[in-house]
């Protein structure tokens, strides 16, 4: 999946069935995870994996735990949502988590020769994981633009925010791409799909109220055409619902 990034003004061992094997090698005794971290799980988890192994995942009690800590949300709301640290800092960790985010994502992205996802539910859960990071990844990178810039009402400010919260809504976008590839997951983890649908996406207009929902809008529209699914369906219409009416009431604030 094609995540994008945010745009900144630029100043002048192998594995056995062993439940503590496999904790060997991942840091679990640390009770948050830092960007290290996650790079050295990835790279556990994609080149020191044995063949016919698979990866950590919620249907295996010997590894659930450990998928479960990847996507721990805490390990990046320690410090993003840490009042003590500066926005320059925040913002460069939000950074480092979201290219680890991305790695992940690559990683589980598979399918099998009936195209089914391999790991579907993983999958759904590391994109609202990321969900819920690009909501303060791209806060925190236009709060660091608008402290920065000389005159934060200027055009050219104004113009960067706009692209950022743009991309922003682009890469929520990406998650509603999932109902393109509907027939490839089981219906438990369309049903997760639904929840990060019905829980991040008024959150993604409450951060950026000034954003364009017509990125949103019309993105629905076109998945309500294809999607099969009741839930699904039901889900992207309440989305559609909520879209309309704040524009209705962006136009009610305009006039």
């Amino acid at each position: 999946m094609n995540f994008r990034f945010i745009a900144l003004i630029i100043p002048g061992l192998l594995l056995n069935s062993c439940s503590s094997s496999y904790d060997s090698r991942f840091p679990m005794e640390k009770r948050f995870w830092t960007p290290e971290d996650y790079d050295e799980v990835t790279l556990q988890i994609q080149y020191y994996t044995p063949e016919g192994q698979r990866f950590p995942e919620i249907s295996n009690p010997e590894t659930e735990h450990i998928f479960r800590k990847m996507i721990d949300r805490q390990n990046f709301l320690v410090v993003l949502e840490d009042d003590q640290l500066g926005v320059k800092h925040k913002n460069a960790v939000a950074g480092k988590f979201f290219d680890e985010y991305r790695d992940m994502v690559k990683i589980y992205y598979q399918t099998d020769r009936q195209d089914k996802f391999v790991y579907g539910m993983e999958l759904i859960e590391l994109l609202k994981f990321g969900l819920e990071l690009q909501l303060h990844y791209f806060r925190l990178g236009n709060e660091e633009i608008l402290m920065e810039a000389d005159d934060p009402k200027a055009s050219r400010i104004r113009s960067i925010i706009n692209s950022n919260e743009d991309t922003a809504f682009g890469n929520f976008n990406n998650y509603l791409d999932l109902v393109n590839n509907e027939s490839a997951f089981d219906e438990s983890e369309l049903n997760s799909f639904v929840i990060g649908i019905d829980s991040y996406f008024p959150r993604l207009f409450e951060t950026f109220p000034n954003g364009n929902l017509n990125i949103t809008k019309k993105k629905t529209d076109l998945m309500l055409k294809k999607v099969k699914s009741p839930s699904v369906q039901n889900s992207l219409q309440n989305l559609l619902s909520l879209i309309e009416r704040l524009l209705v009431e962006k136009s009610n604030d305009i006039n």
